[in-house]
């Protein structure tokens, strides 16, 4: 698809009036957005888990390290400061100007607000938090709820006001 048929496209499915607020590009006549959005989904998630893990680890060498230099007067706020890099992580690159974390870069796939835009840091947090206090406490079972909406929007896309699609300016 050519870029500026792709400019076209999302401008068709953004609110042409302030008043009406859009809902994405619709599945049916532009399925080329959600073709395996899910499945790219998982493997976006599976490899910023893993980069998470890898600063996580290096974070607790770090944090060790200073903690045993301060007698462990440090050891307590450092070792809370790690449990925020999942949070960091995902709500600085979902806002920045890619609208996607490293791992849904390689998939090719990116956040969008409801009416085309880039998600603004609010909103990314907003998505990172609630993904982070539903998904792990219902063993990632709240994600089905994507399974039964035309768009593929997980509780936390809707809840955010978010829309996770395919790049195709990446595709190109």
């Amino acid at each position: 698809m050519a870029k500026d048929q792709t400019v076209v496209t999302v401008n068709r499915w953004k609110a042409q009036n302030e008043h009406v607020r859009a809902d994405g590009p619709d599945p049916i006549e532009f399925p080329q957005y959600y073709d395996g959005v899910s499945v790219k989904r998982i493997i976006a998630y599976v490899i910023d888990f893993l980069i998470c893990a890898l600063l996580g680890g290096v974070g607790l060498v770090v944090s060790s390290i200073i903690g045993i230099m301060s007698f462990g007067l440090l050891f307590g706020p450092l070792m809370a400061l790690l449990a925020l890099i999942p949070f960091i992580y995902h709500t600085v690159l979902i806002g920045s100007e890619r609208c996607a974390t490293i791992g849904m870069r390689f998939c090719g796939v990116r956040v969008y607000r409801l009416d085309g835009g880039r998600p603004e840091m609010l909103q990314a947090f907003i998505q990172t938090a609630i993904f982070f206090f539903t998904a792990p406490p219902t063993s990632f079972l709240i994600l089905l709820v994507s399974l039964f909406n035309i768009r593929r929007r997980c509780l936390h896309d809707i809840l955010a006001g978010t829309l996770v699609l395919n790049d195709l300016d990446r595709q190109e």
